[in-house]
């Protein structure tokens, strides 16, 4: 089944404060519950699964947290605890790199093909879109791959994601 949720998006709220929540990250990741290796750095938390279960398509946890800064505004949403905590599961930024690129550049080969292919067409000459069904053809094998790649990393995002609520449990975070 096709996904078109690339990144899942985490974005919570609590009363505690920064320092407290970073305290429950690093609590969880030290405890025995999940065979995960992190990092926390000043208000980032970066997880990732251990050299011997990653492979290819295996996905990263990143967060960041912070005071919410739109707790007293006007234009803000109507959340008025004192720390965001934000970030997603996505791919390594290598992998998530050379998507993009990939992305982009079947997309260009594809606009330039029919920009082409039209061009000749109204001057009268047989009109040649092999380039933009080469750019189509790549963007669709670009898009199987990535759906491929976000199932085998499935259960492994599934994993973040109970991590994530763990942390917010064993620390009663999460209000």
């Amino acid at each position: 089944m096709f996904s078109f949720r690339v990144r899942p998006r985490i974005k919570r709220y609590t009363n505690h404060s920064v320092a407290e929540v970073l305290a429950c990250f690093s609590e969880t990741l030290e405890s025995s519950d999940f065979h995960l290796d992190g990092t926390i750095m000043k208000n980032h938390v970066l997880v990732k699964i251990p050299e011997e279960f990653n492979h290819y398509w295996s996905p990263e946890l990143q967060l960041e947290v912070v005071e919410n800064y739109m707790k007293d505004s006007p234009y803000g949403d109507d959340r008025q605890e004192n720390t965001m905590i934000r970030g997603f599961i996505g791919p390594k930024s290598t992998i998530w790199t050379m998507f993009m690129f990939f992305y982009i550049g079947f997309g260009g080969l594809l606009l330039v093909g029919i920009i082409f292919g039209s061009s000749q067409s109204m001057i009268g000459v047989e009109a040649n879109y092999w380039y933009a069904i080469l750019g189509a053809l790549g963007v669709a094998v670009t898009f199987i791959a990535a759906q491929i790649g976000q199932h085998m990393g499935d259960e492994q995002t599934k994993m973040f994601l109970r991590f994530i609520d763990k942390a917010f449990s064993k620390c009663e975070c999460l209000e």
